[in-house]
């Protein structure tokens, strides 16, 4: 079975309940098309901590929680990307490096 994960940055909260994102999952639509037909599970949908947080003691737990579970792909959502500059966020580009290095495969996109 498939475990698979999402990160999304904390400015979503302002207007993300993740439901699009689940929805996407359980239908296998966008981002998660590579799983139509596959048996495979979501296990973590998280959050990182802000940008003044960085990958503090709280965002490294949730980043080892998601290897825990077993995760073998971590889809980061697109609000991850600084809409001014077109970049990745420093901090998610940090989390992503800890969870290639724990064998989580990333993918860029959600919904």
């Amino acid at each position: 079975m498939k475990k698979i994960a999402i990160l999304n940055c904390l400015k979503a909260n302002d207007v993300c309940t993740a439901a699009a994102c689940i929805k996407a999952f359980n239908l296998r639509k966008a981002h998660f098309e590579e799983y139509d037909g596959m048996d495979a599970e979501l296990v973590a949908v998280a959050r990182c901590n802000g940008c003044d947080a960085g990958i503090d003691k709280g965002f490294r737990e949730k980043l080892e929680r998601i290897v825990s579970e077993g995760a073998d792909v971590c889809h980061f959502g697109v609000c991850t990307v600084k809409k001014e500059t077109g970049e990745e966020c420093p901090v998610i580009t940090e989390a992503g490096k800890y969870l290639e290095e724990h064998g989580v495969r990333l993918v860029r996109g959600t919904h």
